[in-house]
């Protein structure tokens, strides 16, 4: 226990009680003990302030605070500025961790390479009873996703999404992309998963992913209502909006990219070359999406169906990447 940690594990609490042992075990079992857990609890009326108390009294890193507030991401702000680590992690209380040496793989990259601030990897679903269920569509297990610059043509043609749950990050650069919570009306601003990814990817910063099952997510009612699903696809609806809109902007000439470090120094700026060979890789993952991103196949002739209306678009619309 140290008061500058390597890593913050951030992460939201309300009434999670009856899972959060089984979270902070999956925390423990860990091999990489530079650590410290972060929690911001909404006013809990269960025993999960009694069971954070019994985990740190027997030696656990762990500080948290329990107060009112009006959104889920307004909890994880509030428990990154409580963070000392130079790596954040996100956890919610109803999951954990599946690897007992992801915190070491994750700190052995970010070590030794200076120019990735993100290494993410994916998980497995479980029911709320811990029962396994089929692999996240971002396992990835046979045809990873790629890495650092070759990552950004990825992003722009899958709108993928790297699992929060599975995110190491330097502290510094999440403080950057992760929005403050405002009632302003801001893009994504009551979903800041997809903000902090569309902020983290248009700043430049670059990734490396993992192989494995970094994580499991269990689905329970909570997490899987129906008001939750509606919110969930609207938000994906802006993410991808927002990501066409950079992809087009960027291909007109509207718009400059450059590729920064972990320290955020900018190590390259795209090129007119590398804008051209971007736009052809964007176009073949925009056509592939689904087969990338680990998702059936719709058939053969939706898929053509698909593939010939983004060609077309493509192709008479002076090269723009399209929905």
């Amino acid at each position: 226990m140290t008061d500058k940690p390597k890593i913050s594990i951030l992460m939201g609490s309300k009434n999670g009680g009856r899972f959060v042992r089984e979270t902070l075990d999956s925390i423990l079992k860990q091999s990489f003990t530079d650590y410290e857990l972060v929690v911001v609890d909404c006013l809990s009326t269960d025993n999960s302030l009694d069971i954070l108390q019994e985990y740190k009294d027997s030696g656990m890193n762990v500080r948290w605070k329990s107060e009112q507030d009006r959104h889920t991401d307004e909890g994880v702000y509030k428990a990154m500025e409580m963070a000392r680590g130079e790596y954040i992690m996100f956890m919610c209380i109803s999951d954990g961790y599946n690897d007992p040496d992801w915190f070491k793989k994750c700190v052995d990259v970010l070590d030794s390479d200076p120019e990735v601030s993100m290494v993410y990897g994916s998980g497995f679903p479980i029911t709320e009873d811990g029962v396994p269920l089929d692999s996240y569509r971002q396992n990835y297990s046979e045809n990873p996703p790629p890495s650092k610059e070759e990552f950004f043509p990825f992003w722009l043609g899958t709108f993928t999404l790297c699992l929060e749950l599975a995110w190491c990050v330097r502290a510094d650069v999440f403080r950057k992309c992760f929005p403050k919570f405002e009632e302003s009306g801001y893009f994504l601003q009551n979903q800041a998963v997809f903000a902090f990814n569309y902020n983290f990817n248009i700043g430049g910063y670059l990734t490396r992913f993992l192989t494995g099952k970094a994580i499991f997510g269990r689905e329970h009612g909570d997490s899987n209502s129906v008001t939750m699903r509606k919110f969930n696809a609207k938000m994906k609806e802006q993410y991808k909006t927002a990501i066409t809109k950079y992809a087009n902007d960027l291909f007109s000439g509207l718009v400059k990219h450059s590729f920064r470090d972990g320290n955020s120094n900018v190590i390259k700026e795209l090129s007119r070359e590398d804008l051209d060979s971007f736009r052809k890789k964007a176009l073949h993952y925009r056509i592939n999406r689904r087969a990338y991103l680990c998702r059936r196949d719709r058939g053969f002739i939706r898929y053509w169906r698909k593939k010939l209306k983004i060609l077309a678009l493509y192709y008479l619309s002076n090269k723009r990447i399209y929905r």
